[in-house]
């Protein structure tokens, strides 16, 4: 053979190891071509950011369909044929509030439009007087210390000067202890102007509000699985899995709740048509997905741990009642604390 026809070798840049493949050996950098067109860039975020390859569809697939399967792969070393837990679960609950985002948009836009529609029909018509029906009750109840508000976001006028002076009044009483009282005073204030710029955005745009919220969402849920596998672990002692595993299943088990939340929505808007048969039909596609979503969560406790049906069903509703309560809770903190600083 000729010089030429033998196989040139390829050492690595960063240092200039032999290399035998596509990685070094030595450093474990990438042998990899980074000058490319942009499009090549685009096209590799989008594919490391969603997976957008034949694991991620057989992630979705086996989460949806086998309970407990994913989390037995991660830890018997199955690793690369899935997405991993956490990213699968940010990728699904960011993609989940984004789209619900999304269309309570577009529903609010189609809601503002309708309305628009009403009134030029009411001013052209004016021998017509077109019987509205009563509305909704749209009180908001808001408790600010000692102060109870009802706000109705229909009324600019509802949330008064006397309501803004009553709240700066609540906080300027603020002392935390080992803060000085000018960091009271100045916090309390904070405290205070942050609460009713948070009420007048409320009654600007209630949707609009709860739309900006949902991003922290995700963050709550993400504070509340490590509680939610703790108890897992504390009533699942005897099955000596180690905290990881608890934790995991429960990563697992979140970004399935909100694959099935979204397919209900979309089952539930789609029987909101009152399409002859078309609605019944989705009605039963409802409640079977709802049955699932329970079942689901039941299975992978039983096929992960392996234990009875009967200890499982105890121990699960054990675990349901216990974490109810205990994110009823964290809600409620959260809910406040974002209200208040956010």
């Amino acid at each position: 053979m000729s010089e030429s026809t033998l196989p040139s070798e390829i050492h690595c840049l960063n240092c200039s190891e032999l290399l035998a493949g596509v990685y070094c050996a030595k450093c474990g950098q990438e042998d990899k071509e980074v000058r490319r067109p942009f499009l090549y860039f685009l096209q590799e975020f989008l594919r490391v950011a969603f997976e957008l390859d034949g694991r991620a569809y057989r992630t979705i697939y086996y989460l949806f369909t086998r309970p407990g399967h994913l989390t037995k792969e991660f830890f018997a070393g199955r690793r690369i044929s899935y997405t991993p837990p956490l990213r699968l679960f940010l990728i699904i609950s960011i993609g989940f509030f984004l789209i619900v985002g999304i269309v309570s948009s577009i529903q609010s836009l189609q809601l503002d439009m309708s309305e628009v529609i009403y009134e030029d029909t009411a001013v052209t018509e004016e021998t017509t007087e077109v019987p509205l029906e009563d509305p909704e009750d749209t009180t908001l109840q808001i408790s600010v210390g000692n102060t109870e508000l009802e706000i109705d976001p229909d009324d600019e006028d509802s949330f008064s000067e006397e309501n803004r002076e009553n709240i700066r009044e609540q906080f300027s009483q603020l002392a935390i202890p080992f803060f000085s009282e000018e960091t009271n005073q100045n916090l309390g204030r904070f405290m205070a102007e942050q609460i009713i710029a948070n009420i007048e955005e409320v009654i600007e745009g209630p949707r609009e509000f709860l739309i900006d919220s949902l991003e922290y969402l995700t963050f709550f849920i993400l504070l509340m699985m490590p509680v939610l596998a703790l108890v897992q672990k504390i009533l699942f002692v005897f099955t000596k899995k180690y905290y990881i595993e608890h934790l995991v299943l429960t990563m697992h088990n979140h970004a399935f709740l909100f694959v099935i939340i979204f397919l209900m929505i979309i089952v539930g808007a789609i029987e909101d048509t009152q399409i002859t048969y078309l609605s019944a039909a989705f009605n039963f596609i409802g409640i079977a997905l709802l049955i699932w979503m329970f079942l689901y969560l039941y299975l992978s406790l039983k096929f992960y741990f392996e234990r009875g049906y009967f200890l499982t069903g105890v121990l699960f509703f054990t675990v349901t009642i216990i974490y109810g309560i205990v994110s009823s809770i964290g809600l409620a903190i959260f809910a406040a604390a974002f209200f208040i600083l956010s």
